[in-house]
């Protein structure tokens, strides 16, 4: 059974495994502060604090609902439309081609985006400066800038930043910031809930007895710390990523990148500053065009 959603089509298999682990994980850890005997039953069952008890559970829906947005809005699949941006063209006409094609992206074939970028000044250390666009064998369409495929996903994917087996998804240009968002809302969930948890442990004089009475919040505080590490983690290496300007595959396969393996590695074609990256990183919902930033940048660095 197949259909779409948010463009993207679903099918019977893992995501429903993978998704509802995490749905069951997120509200199962909370539903047991509200069996205990917590400050959040205190505040929400008895009504003791219904602000502090309504906004936990808005925060608890609004980190599902990011996490599906995350996983059903298209992260940027190429369509059809790509297949005719340029024609496939024979390797020998570029010359070099085992040099500009070591990328992580299997069976690629360059053709060259004429009148973006016309000669290096440096010819010996810029000599593959000259933008193109790549021909994916598998999706059998020409790849815009900063597009990978995914083996995955099978498609390629626009801005790839890298295929997350949590979302059972990509994080490309059209979900990343929701994927950022996500993180966020769950690192405050994941603080709180930690907070709630480690401020009612019961003191008992007896281990059986402390075992007994603290067992749900000891398993509590195991899920939470390695679940915490690891969305506080991801929460810290996204922001650096947005004030950058960067994606995760270009910052870990620079030197396999045809458009930036022959800049030094302090050069960012795509860096518009911290303010600016993070405001179009957070705001814009429209396809860049990173051909256009990328020839304008190296113009303005002195590279062509």
């Amino acid at each position: 059974m197949k259909k779409k959603i948010f463009g993207r089509r679903i099918l019977c298999g893992s995501h429903i495994l993978i998704r509802g682990a995490h749905t069951l994980l997120v509200l199962g850890v909370p539903a047991t502060l509200l069996y205990k005997e917590t400050s959040l039953k205190k505040a929400l069952i008895e009504r003791e604090d219904l602000v502090y008890g309504c906004s936990y559970i808005l925060l608890v829906l609004a980190s599902l609902i990011f996490y599906y947005v995350s996983c059903l809005k298209n992260p940027g699949y190429l369509g059809p439309k790509n297949s005719k941006l340029t024609s496939k063209v024979d390797p020998e006409d570029h010359g070099d081609t085992d040099e500009d094609v070591s990328d992580t992206t299997p069976m690629m074939q360059e053709s060259d985006s004429s009148g973006l970028i016309e000669q290096s000044v440096n010819e010996g250390r810029l000599k593959a400066l000259k933008q193109r666009f790549r021909y994916c064998d598998y999706c059998e369409v020409e790849q815009p800038m900063r597009s990978k495929h995914c083996e995955d996903c099978k498609q390629c994917v626009r801005k790839h930043d890298h295929h997350c087996p949590w979302l059972d998804t990509c994080v490309g240009e059209g979900n990343h910031k929701y994927f950022w968002t996500f993180l966020l809302l769950t690192s405050v969930l994941v603080i709180w809930t930690f907070a709630i948890t480690w401020t009612n442990f019961q003191y008992e004089q007896e281990w059986k007895h402390w075992w007994k009475t603290n067992v749900v919040f000891f398993i509590n505080m195991v899920i939470l710390s390695f679940g915490g590490f690891t969305v506080i983690g991801l929460l810290g290496f996204h922001t650096f990523l947005m004030f950058r300007g960067l994606t995760t595959w270009e910052l870990v396969s620079r030197e396999r990148i045809t458009y930036l393996k022959h800049l030094s590695d302090d050069f960012h074609p795509f860096d518009e500053g911290c303010f600016m990256n993070m405001y179009n990183f957070l705001t814009v919902c429209k396809y860049r065009e990173w051909e256009c930033m990328y020839d304008r940048k190296v113009e303005q660095n002195g590279l062509v």
